[in-house]
């Protein structure tokens, strides 16, 4: 499912999320290795994630209290925003923080004047993406073979 979203105003996020360049995300251990974890532990490929992440620009996370990151996303910029990877620890699930985090990428793309937030999930996550202002769209055409 091809979903779209045009940032148009701030979103009602009860909880903080980080939202940080790529190159200061690097540079926080615990935070690398969280989102690491939570990658292999949750995909059986990590090839998909090797082969988007030169374009991704920014990470957003959510922490714990203890300040342990329990969820993530990446955000790529080609020429409109792409949201990758809305992943939620499993003990953490079930708390909104996947919507938290949608919202405060929107939020931050509403800030920057970013045109077109779009995304590509299963059918089944539509409904959580459509909640924080996205619309399904068609897919692109493919090329012909």
């Amino acid at each position: 499912m091809h979903l779209i979203c045009e940032p148009a105003g701030r979103s009602a996020v009860d909880r903080a999320v980080d939202f940080v360049a790529v190159q200061d995300f690097l540079c926080d251990e615990s935070a690398c290795r969280a989102v690491w974890d939570l990658v292999t532990g949750q995909f059986r490929t990590r090839g998909k994630f090797l082969s988007i992440w030169p374009a991704v620009r920014h990470v957003v996370m959510h922490r714990d209290p203890t300040g342990a990151v329990d969820g993530f996303l990446l955000v790529s910029e080609l020429v409109n925003w792409q949201l990758d990877y809305v992943v939620v620890r499993d003990d953490a699930r079930g708390k909104g923080i996947a919507s938290v985090l949608v919202c405060g990428a929107l939020d931050e793309a509403c800030r920057r004047r970013v045109p077109y937030v779009m995304l590509t999930c299963q059918d089944d996550l539509g409904p959580l993406y459509e909640r924080c202002g996205f619309r399904a769209t068609t897919a692109p055409p493919r090329p012909p073979t």
